[in-house]
Formats: structure tokens, C-alpha cells, sequence
């Protein structure tokens, strides 16, 4: 079935196909095919199904696109789509009323036939299968927004819904070419938020969309507007603190949002000032309705105030609302004191890092203050002896690592400034076993697979020996895997059989009692039927390519084993993975020098079956190919260049024998070799290319010593 669609669909991207520069119109067109059902003037119910006679063309029928309109000349399409070569399709999305619909073949050839006769249909209203009507309301904060303003629109919700489609346009027909924005949610919500910077007067409408991809009747017609001229809401009204209360950091600031709030649209102020000419705190980008500061400069009265910004009300300047009334509040004076003390981890694990918040009561002088810190078990929680509270701050942090303990450790936390102690108690607990991490949701069966044990901390001294257990024979893991005294995790591999069906697995790791476990699933390997290497000649450390195939996509990815029969020479992965629905993966080898050729098979093994390639590893001669240039490396087809080829050092006795190779001998043709003579450190060869309409290339390349050269000759049009 294909979905209606109010913006210009499939039945664009066609025709904007068939528009590509370059691409000649065939000589035929295709014939006009006829409408076939409905019967012309026919009531019908929505859905329905609207169907055509077959069109004819030498190249064949590649598509049929259909328009449904209300007017018999089409001036304005309500509807349109397109079926790749099907003569029928699926009409939904409409009101009650009269339309005209109309069809035309789309040949192979990319070339459009005429439109077929129309015919006129009535839909009396919904039918089996159609979803219910949603109700539009208004959208969130009036009818009248900014540009860049955020909006929200709702609507009432219809069972059975898989998702919901929202329209706007500036036409109240919401022509197919006039829908501007067409908004659809991932699931069945029935809210949106929206926002557009294109101006003018807009009419919205939302449709509920089956699992069938039947869409309902239109809703209920809202309108709304964007301008920059459009109302900006009122300030937001604060709630407190108000009535210059006394009271000390942190403080929390409440107001009631406005009518239509922006995500991190609010900004607030603070001031000892009434008139706010000097500004002690701005903050802007808050999402409200209240924050929280831990940290002002001064104590006494102070100010406070917030406003809203809406979008925008010129292309430069912010609609923002005016500023709110103006709340008062004294921070209390006197030496501050430690309000609060937090650990980010509640009770952290041997070995954890954790970061402490120090927040006091009011800010500390200019020239700065100091905090001393005590322990009550300095082993499971080493803190610093103080630390610093930066000038005119009110806030500070320090990081400690738990230590190791064997039982859950009570530990008292003394924080003092000015002769005032501020405690809290917390609790370090020993390692634990926390997850088993890394193994594939799904994988193949036979490569090795790994996993990764994890700990809640560090392991102690001589290390966790976590034991590991699988579920099935297909899946041998180790007995046992031990994360090293310090770490907090420990990779281990695990041996996998090919398997004929899906097979679950479950791997099981415990630890001082405590279990946890992972599963994975191995699947039937498809054979690799290609292995493929470039280059196929290297030496020392340049390494190769390797491209593993298969015959057909898998809707998963797919493992392959991977062997080198020198892995000191040349040196694979273990695996190589085709992607889900990829037909081929990659892999690098790493080679290292040789003082003689040397020829290693590398092999790829899944399915029952293993492909090879041999790959040959040349030793780099002291003389070797260093550079490769061309001169001209730009010229015209038809014309001559010279490669010169530049040695690391002087050829030996007898001259160094160096591979000449043109990537495409219908550009560019070179020798297959030249000898660069004893003594000399290069040599020259010609280069011929042929004459052409279209400007071309070819990559030349050079090889000798064990080492390549190569650059790019462009041959350009006559």
C-alpha cells in the first residue's frame, strides 16, 4: 500500500529524475492509461482503491503517478504518489466532498506520458479500516508567534494509531505543492513542538496514521502566524524569595512561566542594586521555572529579577518579554560556614574516584578562603588535609580515591572554616562484581568472540578471580578470568562453533556470591566467496587491504575468521565483519620487513568453507623507488608526458629493474618496465595518452626495491 502524501512525494523525486541534465529524452512516449475503478461519479467511503489500465511503451513502464484535486482542471493537487509499475494504489487523507483523479505512465526511458481522461469520485465519509478523526486544538500560547519561537500544537488522541502527521500551509486547500511543513511524531504522541523562521499566515491540520499507513479525514483547520511583529507574552511573575527574607546560600528562585515558555528561554539577574545598574549574576538559558545559585559575591540586600525570550522580533534583535517585578531578599552576613557537604558518589567502591561539593553559606572574602578537611578512616578515604575556596566564591570541590576495604566502611566527613564544622557520613564499599560488558547482541558462530568483566572499583591486592560459565557447548569461555589488582576490568575471549540455527548463549560471571550475566545469540554463518587483497605485492611495513565477500546481504552483521600462515611476517585480525545487509568487509594486515620474498597465505574461514589469497612480501633494497613525477602532469588527450623515476641511492651492479603500471591504458599507456642503469638514481619513461571529448585521468605507478611510487596524470578534453 502506498501512502497519501500532502507534500510533493515519490511522484517528485521521479519526475526530478527524470529532469537530470545529461540524460536525453527518448523518442517515444509512453500511451495514456485509463482510469478503471472507481466508476466515474461513483460514492465511495475511504479507504479505497483506485485502479488503471496498463500504458505501453517500447522501453517499458517503469511508474504511474496518480493526483487526486477538487477541481476537474487540477489547479490545485490534494493528493499525489506514485506506484513503481503496480496499476493500483491506496487513496486516503481526504474530507467529504467531490474530487477529480487522474493518472500517467512513466516510462523506462525516464520519459512522462499524458495524463489520462479524469474521472470525478464522492466520498461520503469513513469506512472499515479508516482511523478516527483527531480533534486540533490551538497551539500552546496563542495563534501569533516569532520566528524561531517554539511552539507547541495538540490533539486528541484515536486508538489504533501508529503515528500522527501534521500539516501547515498557507493555502486552506493545502495544495500538495502548498504544504510548507509537514511534521510527523515517532510514536503515537499526541503533542508536538514546532518552530519555523518562514513568515506569513499559516492554516495547520493533523492526521492519525495506521499500521496499514491509512491515514484519517483531515482535522479540524487551526490557524496561526508567524511574524516579527507578533505579541510578545507577558514577564514571568516571581515567587520567591520576595519580602527581603533573610536567608544564605544556596537559595532557590521560583516564578510562574509564561503563557508560552522557550527551552532555555529564561534569564535571570541579580543586583545590589534596585535599578540593577550593576549586575552582580546574569544566567541566562535557563529552562525554569526556578534555579538554584550556590554562589553570590556579597552579602546583604540584593535584587533579583527574570524575564522570557520568545524568538525573534527583527533579524538581529530577541523578542524577549519585559523584565519581572523586582524581588528582594538579604543574604545573611557574618563568616560563611559549610552549608552542605556531597559526595557524587553516595558511597563509593575501593578504588573509585569521587568528587566532594563544599558549599557554604555565603561567599568568602576577596583574598580568598580555606577549608580543613579530617577523615574518620583515613585508609578507606584519604581526603586532603584543606582546600582552596577561591575569592568571593561561596562554592568549592575536591576529589578523593576510596581505598580498599574488605566490608562496607562507615566513614565521618569533617569539613571546618572559621572554627565551624560541618560533618557527613558516608560509605565505602569493597569491589563488587558489576556487569559483563562487550558481547554482541548477535553474532556468528565459529570466530572468536570476546567480553569484557567489569568491577564496582578496583580489584585488591593479587586481583579478582571472577569465574565464567556458558550456557551452552556452542560457546567455550574460560573457567575463570582474573582482573589484576587496581583494574576495574578484564577482557577474556571466547571460543564459538558454527551453528545451523540461532542459538542463544549465556555467559555467567561470579564473584564473592554475586552473579551477573550477558547473552548473545549465534547465528549460521553464510561462506565467504571471495577474498581479495590490494595490493597483492608489498613489503616491510606498508602493509595490505584485505576484501571479504558474501553472496547475499544478511539482515545481521556476519563474522568471519581470519589466519595468516606467517602471522610474524604478516599479521591479521582475528575476524572480519560484514556489516548488516553489507555483501563485503575489510581488513588490514600488517606486514614487517623480510631479507628475502616471502609468500604468505591469508585465509578467511566461515560457512564450512575458507577462501585464500597469497600475498607477497618483497625486502626493501637499499636502492628503492623513492618519488614518481610527471612533467606535464596536466595535458591535452592525444599528447606525450615523461615519468621520472628518483631512487633512495644509486642502482647496484647490473641496475634496479622498476614495474611501470597506468591504472587505465584507455587514458594512459606506459612500459611495463625500465631499468634504471648501475650508478644512476633514476630514469625516465613516456607516457602516451589518447585524444578524448571528456577530461580524464589515470594513476601512474612505479615500483621497484620493494617500494611504490605514483601520481595522478590528467589528460584534458580537445
Amino acid at each position: 500500500m502506498t501512502l497519501p502524501r500532502s507534500a510533493l512525494g515519490l511522484v517528485t523525486a521521479l519526475v526530478l529524475a527524470f529532469a537530470v541534465p545529461g540524460i536525453a529524452a527518448a523518442a517515444t512516449t509512453p500511451t495514456a492509461p485509463q482510469p478503471v475503478s472507481p466508476s466515474n461519479n461513483a460514492d465511495v467511503v475511504l479507504p479505497f482503491t483506485i485502479s488503471w489500465s496498463a500504458a505501453t511503451d517500447a522501453s517499458g513502464i517503469a511508474a504511474y503517478n496518480w493526483q487526486v484535486s477538487g477541481t476537474s482542471t487540477f489547479g490545485k493537487v490534494l493528493r499525489q504518489d506514485s506506484t513503481m509499475g503496480v496499476r493500483s494504489d491506496t487513496v486516503s487523507g481526504l474530507s467529504t466532498g467531490t474530487y477529480y483523479w487522474r493518472v500517467q505512465a512513466v516510462s523506462n526511458d525516464m520519459v512522462q506520458g499524458p495524463w489520462s481522461t479524469a474521472r470525478s469520485f464522492r466520498v461520503r465519509g469513513a469506512g472499515p479500516g479508516l482511523p478516527g478523526t483527531p480533534q486540533l486544538n490551538s497551539p500552546r500560547g496563542g495563534t501569533s508567534f516569532h520566528p524561531w519561537e517554539i511552539f507547541g500544537m495538540s490533539w486528541s488522541a484515536v486508538s489504533g494509531t501508529t503515528k500522527y502527521v501534521l500539516e501547515a500551509s498557507k493555502d486552506s486547500a493545502f495544495p500538495a505543492s502548498g504544504v510548507v511543513f509537514r511534521w510527523e511524531s515517532d510514536t503515537p504522541s499526541t503533542t508536538i513542538v514546532i518552530t519555523t523562521v518562514d513568515m506569513g499566515s499559516y492554516y495547520s491540520r493533523v492526521f492519525a496514521v495506521n499500521a496499514d499507513g491509512v491515514y484519517s479525514m483531515p482535522s479540524n483547520a487551526v490557524p496561526f502566524s508567524i511574524s516579527f511583529g507578533a505579541p510578545i507574552a507577558a514577564a514571568p511573575t516571581i515567587v520567591a524569595p520576595t519580602g527581603n527574607v533573610t536567608t544564605s546560600l544556596p537559595i532557590t528562585f521560583k516564578w510562574n512561566h509564561v503563557i508560552n515558555p522557550q527551552p532555555s528561554g529564561y534569564e535571570l539577574q541579580f543586583s545590589t542594586s534596585s535599578s540593577f545598574s550593576t549586575i552582580e549574576e546574569d544566567i541566562p538559558q535557563l529552562n525554569g521555572p526556578e534555579y538554584t545559585v550556590i554562589n553570590l559575591p556579597t552579602t546583604g540586600p540584593h535584587f533579583w529579577r527574570v524575564r522570557s525570550f520568545q524568538g525573534m522580533k527583527s533579524d538581529t534583535v530577541s523578542a524577549a518579554t519585559a523584565w519581572s517585578t523586582t524581588g528582594t531578599f538579604t543574604i545573611a552576613s557574618g563568616a560563611p560556614k559549610v552549608a552542605s557537604i556531597t559526595l557524587t558518589r553516595p558511597s563509593p567502591a575501593s578504588g573509585q574516584d569521587t568528587a566532594v561539593d563544599l558549599q557554604l553559606t555565603s561567599a568568602v572574602p576577596s583574598s580568598g578562603g580555606t577549608i580543613t578537611l579530617k577523615s574518620s578512616n583515613a585508609t578507606a578515604a584519604p581526603v586532603p588535609a584543606s582546600v582552596a575556596v577561591q575569592g568571593s566564591t561561596s562554592w568549592t570541590e575536591f576529589f578523593f580515591t576510596a581505598g580498599q576495604v574488605t566490608a562496607p566502611t562507615s566513614v565521618t566527613l569533617t569539613a571546618t572554616i572559621n572554627s565551624t564544622s560541618t560533618t557527613t557520613t558516608f560509605t565505602v564499599s569493597p569491589p563488587s562484581l558489576a556487569s559483563v560488558d562487550g558481547l554482541p547482541f548477535r553474532t556468528s558462530g565459529g570466530p572468536t568472540t570476546g567480553a569484557i568483566v567489569m568491577l564496582n572499583g578496583q580489584a585488591p591486592a593479587g586481583g579478582a578471580v571472577v569465574s565464567v560459565t556458558s550456557s551452552s557447548p556452542a560457546a567455550t569461555a574460560p573457567a575463570s578470568v582474573t582482573v589484576p589488582a587496581g583494574s576495574e576490568s578484564a577482557s577474556f575471549s571466547i571460543a564459538t562453533k558454527a551453528v545451523t540455527q540461532d542459538t542463544p548463549v549465556t555467559i555467567s560471571a561470579t564473584w564473592k556470591g554475586v552473579t551477573v550475566q550477558a547473552q548473545t545469540t549465534l547465528t549460521p554463518q553464510p561462506p565467504p566467496t571471495d577474498l581479495t587483497l590490494d595490493p597483492t605485492v608489498t613489503s616491510s611495513q606498508s602493509g595490505s587491504f584485505g576484501t571479504v565477500s558474501i553472496a547475499q546481504a544478511a539482515d545481521q552483521d556476519v563474522t568471519f575468521a581470519l589466519s595468516s600462515s606467517r602471522p610474524d611476517i604478516a599479521s591479521v585480525p582475528g575476524s572480519v565483519q560484514i556489516g548488516q545487509f553489507g555483501v563485503r568487509g575489510g581488513f588490514n594486515i600488517s606486514t614487517q620487513p623480510v631479507t628475502q620474498t616471502t609468500v604468505v597465505t591469508i585465509s578467511v574461514t566461515g560457512g564450512g568453507v575458507t577462501k585464500s589469497a597469497n600475498l607477497t612480501i618483497e625486502p626493501v633494497l637499499p636502492s628503492h623507488v623513492s618519488t614518481l613525477k610527471l612533467n606535464p602532469a596536466t595535458l591535452k588527450g592525444g599528447g606525450s608526458s615523461i615519468g621520472t623515476v628518483t631512487l633512495s641511492a644509486a642502482a647496484p651492479s647490473g641496475g634496479l629493474s622498476v614495474t611501470i603500471a597506468s591504472d587505465d591504458p584507455s587514458t594512459a599507456t606506459v612500459p611495463a618496465s625500465i631499468t634504471i642503469p648501475a650508478g644512476a638514481t633514476s630514469g625516465t619513461f613516456s607516457i602516451k595518452t589518447t585524444a578524448a571529448t571528456v577530461n580524464r585521468s589515470a594513476t601512474i605507478s612505479a615500483r621497484g626495491g620493494g617500494v611504490s611510487a605514483s601520481a595522478v596524470l590528467f589528460a584534458t578534453a580537445a
